[in-house]
């Protein structure tokens, strides 16, 4: 064993040693290919593990739900809805600005979170509309 080089690094040379040797002869790269199959030549991928985030592809439009539940169906209907996707609906709205949310992992307090500010957003500016007219009572 040579002292001062790691087997990592002498493993990198052994392999682009047989790497320059295929290139530069067919005969050579024809045994490699009958030992390996089709593979020989492939450019080497790496997996990388995930750092736990899953990506979700559709994320539902909370303030058309609110409108088409109410308040009260809306909390049952995010009960319904995984952490990532509840992750997704807090970062897209933005309703996290200081990002206190990030190690949440109680769905609880994502539903809490989402249900009220959703509900905040829809009624800003209520104040400046005029009151709903109300049914007349018969005199």
């Amino acid at each position: 064993m040579h002292s001062g080089t790691s087997l990592r690094g002498r493993l990198k040379a052994f392999f682009e040693a047989i790497d320059k040797e295929a290139s530069q002869n067919p005969a050579f790269a024809a045994q490699l290919s009958g030992v390996f199959g089709d593979h020989a030549c492939d450019p080497v991928t790496r997996n990388r593990p995930t750092s736990g985030h899953t990506r979700v592809t559709s994320i539902p439009d909370v303030f058309k739900a609110m409108q088409e539940k109410g308040e009260e169906e809306f909390r049952f209907w995010l009960r319904s809805l995984d952490i990532p996707t509840l992750r997704a609906i807090v970062k897209r709205n933005g309703f996290d600005p200081a990002r206190a949310s990030q190690r949440w992992k109680d769905s609880d307090k994502f539903i809490a979170l989402v249900s009220d500010q959703t509900l905040a957003r829809l009624k800003r500016g209520s104040a400046f509309l005029p009151p709903k007219a109300q049914n007349p009572t018969p005199e």
